[in-house]
């Protein structure tokens, strides 16, 4: 596909006006799309840091989130 010239860049205003003029179920999809887009840009760049060697162990996580969870709970809260 041929990149397009500066001059014939989509604008951000010009895409809002596009958006605007979908039903809201369209809009609804394309914000699913784009959450799904940007979950798996992200699953893409934790593959890469765990290629690299980059992960943390399972134990470990599972052990900080208990932790958080009885902070949590020692003091009365639900965050």
């Amino acid at each position: 596909m041929a990149q397009r010239k500066p001059e014939d860049q989509t604008t951000f205003d010009q895409v809002l006006k596009l958006v605007e003029n979908l039903t809201p179920e369209a809009q609804e999809q394309l914000i699913e799309e784009m959450k799904l887009q940007w979950l798996r840009r992200e699953l893409g760049k934790a593959e890469d840091e765990l290629r690299r060697g980059e992960g943390v162990p399972g134990d470990q996580v599972f052990a900080e989130l208990r932790e958080r969870n009885n902070a949590v709970r020692e003091k009365g809260g639900t965050d």
